[in-house]
């Protein structure tokens, strides 16, 4: 599906929300194309793709002058524009208005980078156009799954001088609920952050927009894009039947994770197989090779999801192979608008290899708003959108991710191929420490290690739901280390052998502290 045919799909799921509202068809068309004209009008340049996009929406055909011309009258105006009329009813039904806020938001946002360049001005203009449902919803009385969208921006925004988008407020013109115009900063750059509340408190968001801007070269948006295109590395390990079996020895090395390793090989066997059988023409095998990844902390998910990015792109589901790991601080904003924006850089970092977001379920926290289930639609656009350039992995505890897979139809349908990471034994604990110790130059005696069989195997039968697993060897041998630097440090004379020594001395302590007992 090409962007201006998912552009059309997009707009078609929300047109069906709006549809049981009076004169809503007509009216939701010509806001979204007001919308549309406004954001490309604070671009100098024009595009092909703006008249396609106009027509994939509308299903009219639009000339260049025609385009341009609205464009143009749209360039100098600072003032949002009004909410449609069926809007104002449909803020009364909170989960329709939720719905719409965000899909209707990742509407702007595609319309704005249709020709694959999204600029400060534009972001600025679907800020704008968004602070208008705010108000709008603000003053309906929202509730329940309302809220959540408009909370936040709420606390932010409810009093600050500079907005006179209040009742009562401004002049020339109505915007929401007959009041003046929203925004009051120049017309020159968009948005005055000494003004703006919300825009100023992006500050990051806005520098690394203008820094690209800078780099964006006279010839416009198309050039700009090739330019990008070849700033792209390709991978530097080659394809090859030798890599493949290399990583599968890495793997083989770990400790414990047998089923895992299990699981691995059978998932590079099907795809061979099916490889095999599509080249010699027989009916394409469907797969997903999206992953859902459940276990506690520690347990090695991270590590097998840059095994499995790399194993991927040596037999050819991945172009590049690289990660991107992530949780949901790096994927959520606390603004309506922003979200989207923010999740979708995160998408372009990981395309061509695996996006590995970590305690997925949190995306599905209403507590902290619905901005979370804006990145899950992002995330599953791009999902549908580029098959064959994105992978994502999603992990975090067992209870915790089911729920968070089966909360959406989209999730339940894109992952269905579930590893199960177990909870490392006493035995593979010890291992864990050993290979720790190896990697850093140092080693135990008999005598430690059977203290610490014993303390590791004690941890493992207490264990709950906060067991960390490799990271809490992890950091035992890191504090360890500094109890013995520490005991080391009081002799005159040090040998060889005792700076490479640690001793049940130097783990007693580090050992209570995650033991659950003493």
């Amino acid at each position: 599906m090409d962007k201006f045919e998912q552009l059309k799909e997009d707009y078609r799921k929300l047109e069906q929300l709006t549809a049981g509202f009076a004169g809503s068809e007509k009216e939701f068309q010509h806001y979204t194309e007001e919308c549309a004209v406004r954001i490309w009008g604070k671009n100098n340049t024009y595009e092909e793709d703006y008249a396609k996009a106009l027509e994939a929406i509308t299903g009219k055909s639009y000339t260049q002058q025609q385009v341009e011309t609205v464009m143009d009258s749209f360039k100098g105006k600072v003032q949002g524009p009004d909410v449609p009329r069926f809007f104002k009813n449909m803020a009364g039904s909170d989960k329709e208005t939720a719905s719409f806020i965000s899909g209707f938001n990742s509407l702007l946002v595609a319309l704005a980078e249709i020709n694959g360049d999204f600029t400060l001005e534009e972001a600025n203009e679907v800020q704008r156009i968004m602070y208008t449902f705010y108000k709008t919803g603000k003053s309906s009385g929202y509730n329940g799954l309302l809220s959540p969208v408009f909370g936040a921006m709420d606390e932010l925004l409810g009093s600050v001088a500079g907005f006179t988008g209040h009742s009562g407020s401004g002049s020339g013109g109505s915007g929401a609920n007959g009041s003046g115009p929203i925004y009051t900063g120049p017309v020159s750059d968009g948005l005055d952050p000494s003004k703006d509340p919300l825009m100023s408190s992006l500050d990051d968001f806005q520098k690394e927009l203008e820094e690209l801007a800078k780099k964006k070269p006279k010839g416009g948006p198309k050039e700009f894009e090739e330019e990008v295109k070849t700033e792209v590395k390709e991978p530097e390990t080659p394809r090859s039947e030798e890599e493949l079996n290399k990583l599968i020895a890495e793997m083989d090395e770990l400790i414990g994770m047998e089923n895992i390793k299990s699981d691995v090989r059978s998932l590079m066997n099907f795809i061979k197989i099916a490889k095999l059988r599509e080249e010699r023409g027989m009916s394409k095998t469907k797969m997903s090779y999206h992953l859902v990844f459940t276990g506690n902390p520690g347990t090695g998910k991270t590590t097998i999801a840059r095994l499995i990015a790399s194993l991927y792109y040596q037999i050819g589901v991945l172009p590049k192979g690289q990660m991107v790991e992530v949780d949901r601080s790096g994927l959520v904003a606390g603004y309506v608008g922003q979200t989207a924006i923010k999740t979708q850089k995160v998408i372009q970092e990981a395309m061509g290899g695996v996006l590995f977001i970590d305690e997925a379920y949190a995306l599905a926290d209403n507590q902290e708003g619905s901005f979370g289930a804006e990145a899950i639609e992002t995330i599953l656009k791009a999902m549908e959108d580029h098959r064959d350039e994105l992978v994502v992995i999603v992990a975090g505890y067992t209870e915790l991710m089911h729920k968070f897979i089966d909360s959406n139809p989209g999730l339940s349908s894109r992952f269905n191929k579930y590893f199960e990471f177990k909870d490392y034994t006493g035995e593979e604990l010890l291992g864990i420490f050993k290979s720790f110790c190896k990697k850093n130059g140092y080693k135990i005696d008999e005598e430690t290690e059977i203290m610490l069989r014993t303390k590791f195997d004690a941890m493992y039968e207490a264990r709950d739901e906060n067991f960390g697993n490799a990271r809490m060897v992890r950091n035992i041998f890191e504090k360890a280390i500094g109890v013995q630097a520490d005991r080391l440090a009081a002799l005159e004379e040090v040998s060889d052998e005792q700076l490479q020594l640690i001793t049940p001395e130097d783990l007693e302590g580090p050992c209570n502290e995650y033991g659950q007992y003493k």
